[in-house]
Formats: C-alpha cells, sequence, structure tokens
C-alpha cells in the first residue's frame, strides 16, 4: 500500500449510479462466496484456509480498498462504480463475502446444529467455527489492504456509536477497527506499474454487518484526511481525461490517483514513494 486516507462525512454525499451497472458490480463475485461455504462444507468437515485464501485472490490486486460500514453499502458501490468508470480497480469486500454472519449462519445450519433440536447448536462447534472464519478472511482482507495501493475510509455517521467518553471517538465494526490499524502498520510501497488488463474484470469493501455492535473499538486515525465533496470534485474533474483513456483501450487508473494525491498534498515520504 502507498497512502491511506479519511473520507470524511460520506453519508452526506449523495452518490448515484446505474442500476444496472450497480447490480453488475455486486454480482461480479457471487460464486466465491458459494465457494466458501463448499470449502466448510466439506465430508470431513475441515476449513482449507490455505485453499479459500488462494481461490479468493490468487493474483489479484486492486487501485483503491474502500472501508466502510454495511449501512452505507449502497452508496459504497456507487461510489465503486464510478471510480471504475474512471479506469481503475476497486475492492469493496462486501461484494465478495456479503454479509459474514449470515455466511455463518448457513454454515452452523449444517455443522453445528444439534440433531432433532431446531435451532439449537453445540456451542463449541459454533464457536470455533465463527474464530476460524474470521481469521481466515481477516488475513485475506490484509493482503488486499497490502495489494492496494490507496485505502479510502468512508467515514460517516453510521460507522460511529455512541459514547459519554468525550473527546473519544469509538466504532462498532471489528472489521473497520482491524483494516484501520492494518493500514498504520503496513509496508508503504512505490506505485507499481499501471495494469492494462480490463478495469471490468477487477473485484468487486467492507465485511459488517447491520446487527448492533457487540463491542466498541476506538477509531484508528488515517494518516489524510479529505471531505467527501472534494474527492467528488476530483471524480468530476478527471471524467473526461479518463474516459479518452478507456476509449483508447488502456484504462488509466493513475489519473484519478494522481488528482486525488494532488488534492490531498500528502507529505515528503508518499511524495518520494510517487516518484514526485
Amino acid at each position: 500500500m502507498l497512502l491511506d486516507a479519511r473520507i470524511t462525512n460520506f453519508d452526506a454525499l449523495a452518490i448515484d449510479a446505474d442500476r444496472s451497472a450497480i447490480d453488475t458490480f455486486k454480482s461480479r463475485n457471487k460464486h466465491r462466496l458459494v465457494k466458501i461455504k463448499d470449502y466448510i462444507l466439506n465430508d470431513d468437515n475441515l476449513i482449507d484456509a490455505d485453499t479459500i485464501a488462494k481461490d479468493l485472490f490468487p493474483t489479484e490486486r486492486a487501485d483503491v480498498f474502500l472501508s466502510h460500514t454495511h449501512q452505507d453499502h449502497d452508496a459504497v458501490v456507487a461510489l465503486a462504480v464510478h471510480l471504475e468508470g474512471l479506469g481503475l480497480k476497486v475492492f469493496v469486500d462486501s461484494c465478495v463475502w456479503g454479509d459474514v454472519y449470515t455466511l455463518l449462519q448457513d454454515v452452523d445450519k449444517i455443522r453445528s446444529i444439534i440433531p432433532h433440536k431446531p435451532n439449537t447448536y453445540y456451542y463449541e462447534r459454533v464457536t470455533r467455527t465463527a474464530a476460524s472464519m474470521y481469521m481466515i478472511l481477516n488475513v485475506a482482507l490484509q493482503r488486499m489492504i497490502d495489494q492496494s495501493e490507496l485505502l479510502l475510509f468512508l467515514d460517516s455517521k453510521a460507522v460511529r456509536i455512541e459514547d459519554y467518553v468525550e473527546g473519544r471517538d469509538y466504532i462498532g465494526s471489528p472489521w473497520i477497527f482491524s483494516e484501520l490499524m492494518f493500514a498504520q502498520m503496513v509496508r508503504r510501497r512505490p506505485r507499481k506499474t499501471a495494469s492494462l488488463e480490463s478495469f471490468t474484470e477487477a473485484v468487486a469493501r467492507t465485511m459488517d454487518s447491520a446487527l448492533p455492535p457487540t463491542a466498541r473499538f476506538s477509531l484508528p486515525g488515517s494518516s489524510y484526511a479529505m471531505a467527501a465533496e472534494d474527492l467528488w470534485q476530483v471524480i468530476d474533474d478527471v471524467r473526461v481525461p479518463a474516459a479518452a483513456a478507456i476509449v483508447e483501450g488502456k484504462p488509466d487508473g493513475t489519473i484519478f490517483l494522481d488528482a486525488f494525491y494532488g488534492k490531498l498534498k500528502p507529505g515528503a515520504f508518499e511524495r518520494g514513494l510517487l516518484g514526485w
């Protein structure tokens, strides 16, 4: 990863996109969720972590990793559609795995349910399955962050939880907490050569749940911040040159990324990684 940034007041930005484009983005990786279930529900009832990791993202890398809460999912996918329209590869993990809690419920109905006792489960099996899946998926998330150039944390009111401790921000999502903490620790790398692969093959972040949080997490800091309206202005500014590159058959996500970094005004270290 090269840089991370928080997009403030994301929920104040009304983002719309073509419905067919949104549906296509969401459905692009549905088969991957089915395969995850297959790995867990095999005859031996084993979870093959290595195989899952390889099949999820064998060689995939993204230009932009979007970290978000489940409640903002539709707006996030709309943003991803606009970014893909600029020639970027965008990763939104909720489009790959869906709701992890729903997935675990499906698995537990087969692996952990007590025979002849509907809606009653073996506690040890349920907790072990959940712990294993969370570890596997969290490592996969960190791998995608490491392989991405830019992580954008889409901060909104839905991310926060109420608290009476003045001066402290808290979130209810362990996934966002993990992503932002990892983003502060991951090694920073120079930009890779722009890929000429079809941007329509980009994988469709952030796994979360609409359920009330069961814990609170201090909100980790981000290296930089930008207001949502400024992000949208950058997108709008680069539409014409990005569209021209796509027409030429050479979608160039760096058109947006360079404009974004210019607006963000990164420090000397990141400018060095960019070759500026």
